[in-house]
């Protein structure tokens, strides 16, 4: 059944094709007889009501008619009838089929001309459906053409299109009359114009002079082998630009046996230019990575190591171990790899992961490594890539500088109890004072409460008084122990003004022991800071103790000394100490910040270097200049906090 399903469209279209010729034969028969038929009752009429008998001509009619409609066999079959109807209504005895032979002659004569008549008229019939035939074919061979036509315009736009895109030309190389024939791209690429004679000659004169020998013994190979070429050279272009071009070509034979070319030519300047400036930036990355004090890692999907950029010892004999198997600090910091393990799990990017490693018992070797994950076009994970540092320099100078911040600290620290044991006599007085007042108000309550019950409330207020002093002694025990202890670097937020007014009372015997006027000019709103209260009060104590220094010699004019602070322009905090002693030269006024440099006969050169090392650990800085009038000028700044 499918098999007959399948037939049945073929098989209609067959059967239709058949039916339609039968019905198209048939039909011409049909219209024979019944164009004979037709001549014989015209022939009746014209008996009947015209008196003639035009039964000759009229059959003569038909059977022309019945040629032209049907072809030669209705013309046959109408001359058989129109026989028959001569015979029957012309020849006696009329009305029957029986004729003698004088009729017999008469019948010929009719039969003669209507055969001519019907092979001619069946020839034209047959010559004019040839012709309608071959006008079809003709109109439809013409419209393909056009078709063709179009479509080979069409190919060739594109394929113009596709080599100007593309910067590719072809060409035509006939060898024996040394014709050439160019696409508009080839003229492009050559820079000659569309109406020039391509010739060999005009190739070699555009060629680089420093090719041209070159080109011409491979186009002699060429012509000579007649074997497919392939080669690359340069252009020198009428602007003297360069351009290089590629020329590649397959040895054929034509219709006549004789050899040609058939190539082309493509323009590769920018490709290798492109190709150029690879190879520079690899060649330049290559540098890097070979010149850099990182080296740059690979690892698989185990995370075992598969490249590294340069040889190191650190990674020597690594390759396809993971990084951790030569790390030194798993068991003491296992919280840190587990955290490392958990991020490659999670297939994460990590930065400067720091790990210890010692190989082959040799020293310890500190890494920082840096990573991120690598994933094909799907997401698959393919491993890490990454940078790695040895920062073990880096480590010993970071503890170095660790040292070397504890012994600033211990140095500050010592200078600090040096310039407290110099101030003992002004603590002492300080301390003094109030003892003495607690004294003379314990001694007058007692004298109040001997006197009775009335006099308790005088005796109240001596004991407050006692109250005061004792803080006020407290105080002073408070300041210098604060600047004697020996603690940890602690930062917080304070005013400095604060720290002024504290180090002002502290050297307040000083300053008066040696005749100075010291004035106070701070500004009236908060000048908050970050930092340690300690260390600022050993900057500010150093600078004042430094200008009671440089007066201590000055007889001939007044000794003044000024602190002010306030905000700069950049709106860090200022603080400025001013006094008008002995100063300090121009050229030392930079070197009176460096270690053990000091004009004073008997100092350390230790104090503005310490002062200048704190004021820089909190983001600041310190300098001096020469005042305009007698006497020098020190001035820090420090960031002003910012409350959040």
């Amino acid at each position: 059944m499918t098999l007959r399903l399948g037939y049945e469209p073929s098989l209609s279209k067959h059967n239709a094709a058949s039916i339609a010729r039968i019905s198209s034969t048939l039909l011409r028969y049909v219209v024979a007889v019944l164009s004979i038929g037709a001549a014989v009752l015209a022939a009746k009429a014209s008996v009947s009501f015209l008196n003639t008998e035009p039964f000759v001509s009229l059959f003569l009619c038909s059977i022309l008619f019945s040629a032209w409609f049907g072809g030669l066999g209705p013309g046959l079959l109408a001359i058989a009838l129109a026989g028959l109807a001569f015979d029957y209504y012309l020849l006696p005895p009329i009305g029957s089929f029986v004729m003698g032979s004088k009729d017999a002659v008469r019948l010929i004569v009719f039969f003669v001309p209507a055969l001519f008549v019907v092979g001619l008229t069946a020839a034209q019939r047959n010559v004019a459906i040839t012709l309608q035939r071959s006008r079809r074919q003709l109109t439809v061979a013409l419209e393909e053409q056009r078709k063709t036509e179009a479509r080979l315009a069409r190919s060739e736009m594109s394929l113009a299109e596709a080599q100007r895109l593309s910067q590719t030309g072809s060409f035509g190389w006939k060898v024996a009359t040394g014709e050439l024939i160019w696409s508009a791209e080839t003229f492009r690429i050559f820079g000659y114009s569309p109406s020039v004679t391509p010739t060999l000659d005009l190739v070699v004169d555009r060629v680089h002079p420093a090719d041209r020998a070159l080109v011409q013994q491979n186009i002699e190979r060429a012509s000579s082998e007649q074997r497919d070429f392939d080669y690359e050279f340069r252009l020198l272009m009428p602007d003297r630009t360069e351009k290089r071009v590629r020329a590649l070509a397959h040895a054929a034979k034509d219709a006549q046996g004789e050899f040609e070319f058939i190539g082309a030519v493509m323009d590769i300047t920018a490709a290798k230019q492109t190709e150029l400036e690879l190879r520079q930036s690899e060649q330049r990355f290559r540098d890097f990575a070979e010149t850099a004090s990182d080296w740059f890692w690979e690892t698989d999907r185990d995370h075992r190591l598969i490249r590294v950029s340069r040889e190191s010892r650190i990674v020597r004999e690594g390759i396809g171990v993971a990084p951790w198997e030569f790390a030194a600090d798993r068991e003491e910091e296992p919280e840190k790899w587990r955290d490392h393990f958990a991020d490659l799990a999670a297939r994460k990017p990590f930065r400067e992961f720091r790990f210890r490693s010692v190989r082959d018992g040799g020293p310890t070797v500190h890494l920082s490594v840096s990573g991120k994950p690598v994933f094909d076009s799907t997401g698959e994970f393919l491993g890490y890539r990454g940078v790695a540092s040895d920062i073990t320099a880096r480590m010993r100078g970071e503890q170095a500088e660790a040292a070397l911040r504890s012994a600033q600290t211990d140095l500050a620290h010592a200078a600090r109890v040096i310039a407290l044991g110099e101030l003992t006599t002004s603590i002492a007085h300080e301390v003094n004072q109030p003892l003495a007042a607690i004294l003379s108000n314990a001694e007058a309550c007692l004298r109040w409460l001997d006197r009775g019950p009335d006099h308790v409330g005088s005796a109240r207020r001596s004991i407050e008084w006692i109250v005061k002093d004792v803080n006020r002694a407290a105080e002073v025990i408070g300041r210098v122990r604060s600047l004697a202890r020996k603690t940890d670097t602690e930062r917080k937020v304070f005013d400095i003004n604060e720290v002024i007014k504290e180090v002002s009372l502290l050297l307040r015997r000083e300053l008066a022991e040696n005749r100075i006027l010291f004035g106070l000019q701070l500004s009236p709103e908060q000048l908050t800071v970050r930092a340690d209260r300690v260390q600022l009060q050993q900057v500010i104590m150093n600078l004042l103790m430094n200008g009671i220094e440089a007066m201590q010699s000055v007889s001939d004019r007044p000794r003044e000394m000024e602190i002010r602070s306030q905000r700069n322009e950049a709106g860090d905090i200022l603080v400025v100490v001013e006094d008008r002693g002995i100063g300090f030269s121009n050229e030392n006024s930079e070197r009176i910040f460096n270690a053990f440099f000091t004009t004073k006969p008997r100092g350390l050169g230790l104090g503005l270097s310490i002062c200048r090392s704190i004021l820089e650990s909190h983001g600041g800085h310190l300098s001096a200049f020469r005042r305009s009038g007698p006497g020098s000028a020190f001035q820090f700044t420090l960031p002003l906090h910012q409350a959040e």
